[in-house]
């Protein structure tokens, strides 16, 4: 039923998925590779939101469920395969279908759950102890993110990463 309401997508890095500005109408549920959500602040830098990896879903879920404009991009930072799904599609296919349903209540428990744990992590810990929880968590995607987005998403900077790795490798 999924297959027939989305669409397989084959992406380079650098592909851009949805455009800060442009309307949400689907969801990127990622087969293989890596995307990336960012915002761009005030100063005009990017900071990475999410990290979206394997079974993982990237959307800007504002504007997925209000229709507004994205105030993220999505973006692939590796070669991908990306399922998309059309919003509208799913929304009607819910209806007479309960396994969608719940998949849908399952997507949007694990997206709070998710939210709650990522406000933890930039209020709550300390660098470090960001790094140490997303290595501990994510041992796969140390290699594969690339720093500068990796440093992003950990709320500091490349040069405040190295240094964080440095100490943990020296501690050892």
């Amino acid at each position: 039923m999924l297959f027939s309401i989305s669409e397989l997508r084959k992406v380079q890095s650098g592909d851009v998925l949805l455009k800060e500005g442009d309307v949400n109408s689907n969801v990127h549920l990622v087969l293989s590779g890596l995307l990336r959500s960012y915002v761009i602040n005030s100063s005009g830098d990017e900071k990475t939101v999410l990290i979206s990896k394997e079974n993982m879903r990237a959307a800007s879920l504002n504007s997925f469920l209000h229709k507004r404009p994205s105030e993220i991009t999505i973006e692939a930072i590796e070669p991908s395969t990306i399922l998309i799904i059309n919003s509208n599609l799913f929304q009607q296919a819910i209806i007479s279908n309960e396994n969608l349903a719940l998949l849908e209540k399952q997507g949007m428990r694990s997206y709070l759950i998710d939210a709650t744990e990522r406000l933890h992590l930039l209020t709550v810990l300390s660098p470090e102890e960001r790094f140490i929880r997303f290595r501990d968590e994510h041992p796969d995607l140390i290699q594969r993110v690339p720093q500068m987005y990796l440093a992003s998403y950990l709320g500091v900077t490349t040069v405040s990463l190295s240094r964080i790795k440095s100490r943990i490798a020296k501690q050892g």
